[in-house]
């Protein structure tokens, strides 16, 4: 087998957790290079080629569908996990779980979220961590925290990992990997167009709002919540949409459902304000005579 190493090498797993919402592809790369590029940096720094497996996580109800479909079919894994840090811990551990007898684990984490480039979550393993970041985005974690110095053997930016290994090929194939996964509902799709239209179905935002509004700690950090009333901090109420943060609130107060269903209620609202004007002329009248008084 070309690359060194042999059947030995690939048993160490190699597993890269890439944060859509801080490490997007950048303007005009072909996300589907994407996968290459990275299993040939692996090589590169680990000298022999391993099993790689890819996940690409985060907040994936507002990435645009080709792009979340160009990403799933080069072989990596689209994992729906919204909660930064606490995803990030929970997914890292079911990994290692994965097989526990393997010689050794390498973890490539690809974000700025401070709250998953935490050198504390790598500490008490044995992974051999690399960090890659955007450009001038270098997370303030690992110059606050010594204890990084002793986690992470490399940093990298983002791009220049990108446009160093623009040329190299995908090596290996992640045929045991569902396609797509949804933390939140704790749900797998084999075809991507089924995980898109999950992201977007009344089931999932319901389960989201039912965990948000759950008394349990455990499920309430999905969205953060007000500490003196408990409800989420950031809700649409016309579509009963909890937010996981302002820039989800953003995105989410931006999308064609929301603005479809905020027309809506809007018509709905002013029917029934004709409708009642029609039951009750004397309501019309103080109406119009106060419009006049205003103008």
């Amino acid at each position: 087998m070309a690359g060194g190493g042999g059947d030995a090498a690939l048993q160490r797993r190699t597993g890269v957790w890439w944060d859509l919402n801080t490490c997007p592809v950048p303007d005009g790369f072909d996300p589907r290079r994407v996968r290459g590029c990275i299993e040939s940096a692996v090589h590169k720094q680990m000298g022999h080629r391993s099993k790689v497996v890819i996940y690409a996580m985060g907040n994936l109800e507002y990435i645009s569908s080709d792009l979340l479909e160009e990403i799933a079919y080069s072989g990596i894994v689209l994992v729906h996990a919204p909660c930064g840090g606490n995803d990030f811990r929970k997914l890292l551990g079911e990994w290692s779980q994965l097989n526990p007898s393997s010689p050794a684990y390498t973890v490539m984490l690809i974000s700025c979220n401070y709250t998953m480039v935490d050198p504390y979550l790598f500490r008490p393993t044995r992974f051999t961590a690399f960090c890659l970041y955007p450009k001038d985005s270098r997370p303030v974690t690992l110059d606050q925290q010594p204890v990084a110095q002793n986690v992470f053997v490399g940093e990298f930016v983002w791009e220049t990992l990108l446009n160093d290994n623009i040329t190299c090929e995908m090596m290996t194939v992640n045929e045991d990997e569902p396609l797509c996964i949804c933390d939140i509902c704790d749900d797998t799709f084999e075809i991507c167009a089924q995980f898109i239209t999950h992201l977007k179905s009344e089931e999932h935002i319901k389960e989201v709002s039912e965990r948000a509004s759950s008394s349990s700690a455990f499920l309430s950090d999905i969205v953060p919540r007000d500490s003196w009333y408990g409800k989420p901090m950031h809700f649409c109420h016309v579509c009963n949409y909890p937010g996981y943060d302002e820039y989800n609130m953003l995105l989410h107060n931006q999308s064609e459902d929301h603005h479809r269903k905020k027309n809506l209620a809007e018509k709905m609202a002013q029917e029934e304000d004709c409708e009642s004007r029609k039951r009750n002329p004397q309501v019309d009248l103080f109406y119009e005579r106060n419009k006049k008084q205003s103008l």
